[in-house]
């Protein structure tokens, strides 16, 4: 079932509301632009009109060590969805941000329900994509750091968008419930945007200069430091890793990227 909103608070909120009511797997909230979008660790998420926002309800029957892999399926889904409806090859940045030539056009926030059993009763996983909306949208401090996809050369609409990346959603984390999490994880792999990339990862000694190694069959993702040393990072931590890249807009300089989160 599909709920349209011309604006919310928040998709995920209004979605998890539904699922304590006992709303069902694939139950969708769709909003034209949102007040109160969130992306990880709370902060806030620019949801201006322009840009495609839902989320969905699953409830999965995964053992507890496989449902952080949730986010990453949803990934894959995504991208494949995006591949066929707009033509657009996104990028995956562990581990819930699609990119596309360095630049941040979506995010995954995914959000687990009330413990059952010790498993979550449902699993909200929250989706918001710049379709069109322009640079001037965003906070000054973004508008270089972000891309839609209309930029990306995509002449596609929201609405054109939902169906086809809801279902696409949906059937990653079937296969990833039903025996398909090695298959996920080598996709998702074949799509990452940090491995090789210089990048920094504030843990709690303080900033680690590191390059990107690749995904860890648990999830995490695994990073090598300067002396070689291997850290693999929790999806659970607030901003672990930040990519450095060139800005092409200031001179080429690199800059911390990990836009699309106001006030960042």
């Amino acid at each position: 079932m599909f709920h349209h909103f011309p604006v919310l608070g928040s998709t995920n909120d209004t979605a998890a509301e539904l699922a304590r009511q006992g709303a069902a797997q694939g139950t969708v909230v769709h909003a034209d632009s949102q007040t109160g979008g969130r992306g990880r660790g709370g902060k806030q998420f620019c949801s201006p009109p322009g840009g495609l926002y839902f989320s969905v309800i699953i409830r999965p029957a995964l053992e507890p060590a496989d449902f952080p892999l949730l986010t990453l399926a949803a990934g894959v889904g995504l991208s494949a969805g995006l591949r066929r409806a707009a033509g657009v090859q996104a990028q995956l940045k562990w581990p819930n941000d699609l990119y596309f030539s360095n630049r941040k056009f979506g995010g995954i926030l995914t959000e687990s329900g009330p413990l059952r059993a010790g498993l979550p009763e449902f699993v909200v996983v929250g989706v918001g994509i710049n379709v069109a909306a322009p640079p001037d949208d965003f906070p000054p401090e973004l508008r270089h750091r972000v891309i839609s996809l209309a930029e990306a050369g995509a002449a596609v609409g929201p609405a054109a968008l939902l169906l086809g990346l809801v279902a696409e959603l949906l059937a990653a984390a079937e296969r990833l419930q039903h025996g398909g999490k090695a298959e996920l994880l080598a996709e998702w792999r074949s799509l990452d945007y940090l491995r090789g990339k210089p990048l920094e990862y504030a843990s709690g000694d303080g900033i680690i200069p590191a390059v990107g190694a690749g995904l860890a069959e648990d999830g995490r993702y695994v990073i090598i430091d300067r002396s070689g040393g291997e850290h693999r990072v929790m999806a659970g931590e607030i901003n672990p890793i930040r990519a450095v890249v060139p800005n092409p807009i200031v001179d080429n300089e690199p800059v911390s990227h990990d836009a699309y989160l106001c006030g960042k």
